[in-house]
């Protein structure tokens, strides 16, 4: 399944970074870069050169990451609608695009400190019919208000001082109508952090709906990190300003969707690592129950291996 942008989106981030030379946008991009890589804290407020290198840059892997992430809770949620979404840290409501290519007649709160990303925001959101209000602030200086059917925190979490999560975390749960998706990079602080606030939200209550099929303690020990992958199509643009060669990239991700009531319950496992195929089987590791395991699944097993054979890192597997 592509998680890349739908054309009028992509069209729409065309323009967005059309007025700025590649050069400067690739400057701008390794400062960007080296600032997410060594935990540098990101200006609350960009230059427009900046979030212009964010778009051409940042933006195909951030989005890619938030579709595939949707996709998987909405496999787990079965025919429970999200009208309304909550999206903190919004920037130029990456998340929430995501799910609008999902889910029609969407309607989105960008709550983001950098009020900049406004006009853009609302372009993006008008070029694949999001209805959004933009609303310049930050989880922290959340106040009581109305639920949202989901809420979602897309690589937020980590750019916050550690003592101030546990309460970041709480107040978007307490947002929360239906269900919170919290998404981080693909790395041990970023699984640290989603670890934390798995652990934090179900005792509050919370269910776990993906990646965990259970509500049990995380298996996952040692300095091994729970996280995926997307492969990310690079345009023209993208491979300019990164002056990269190759015409994808792979995305790597941790995150954790939770819901105030359960979803439908399984027996299947979440695939965890890459899968090892080798002549007539294949090798999966799944995480189950509150346990990993390793499931063989050959070509005899006739039903077993249609149903496996094209399952990918991340996928649900029954076995």
């Amino acid at each position: 399944m592509p998680f890349d942008p739908p054309a009028p989106l992509a069209a729409a981030l065309a323009l967005e970074t059309a007025d700025h030379p590649h050069a400067a946008m690739r400057t701008a991009a390794e400062t960007l870069s080296n600032s997410y890589r060594t935990g540098l804290s990101i200006p609350a407020h960009l230059t427009p050169l900046a979030r212009s290198a964010y778009l051409a840059v940042r933006f195909p892997s951030t989005y890619a990451v938030a579709a595939r992430v949707w996709s998987q809770v909405r496999a787990r949620m079965g025919d429970r609608p999200v009208r309304t979404v909550l999206d903190s840290g919004a920037g130029p409501g990456t998340a929430s695009l995501a799910l609008a290519a999902m889910q029609a007649g969407l309607r989105a709160t960008l709550l983001e400190r950098d009020a900049g990303w406004r006009p853009t925001a609302l372009r993006l959101a008008g070029a694949v019919g999001l209805h959004a209000d933009f609303v310049a602030g930050d989880a922290g200086s959340l106040g009581p208000s109305a639920r949202h059917d989901a809420v979602v925190a897309s690589h937020v979490l980590n750019e916050l001082p550690a003592d101030r999560r546990t309460g970041v975390v709480t107040a978007l749960w307490q947002a929360t109508g239906d269900v919170l998706v919290l998404i981080e990079p693909g790395t041990q602080p970023g699984f640290a952090s989603i670890r934390a606030a798995r652990d934090l939200i179900l005792s509050l209550g919370g269910h776990a709906v993906a990646p965990c099929t259970h509500g049990l303690g995380c298996p996952v020990q040692g300095d091994d990190w729970c996280h995926f992958d997307v492969q990310v199509e690079r345009t023209a643009l993208h491979r300019s300003v990164k002056s990269g060669t190759l015409s994808h990239e792979s995305a790597k991700f941790s995150y954790v969707a939770l819901a105030r009531t359960a979803p439908p319950e399984t027996l299947s496992g979440r695939i965890v690592r890459r899968p090892i195929r080798a002549g007539g089987h294949a090798h999966f590791d799944l995480c189950r129950e509150g346990r990993i395991e390793r499931v063989t699944v050959s070509r005899r097993q006739r039903e077993a291996w249609r149903a496996a054979r094209d399952s990918v890192w991340g996928d649900m597997l029954d076995s």
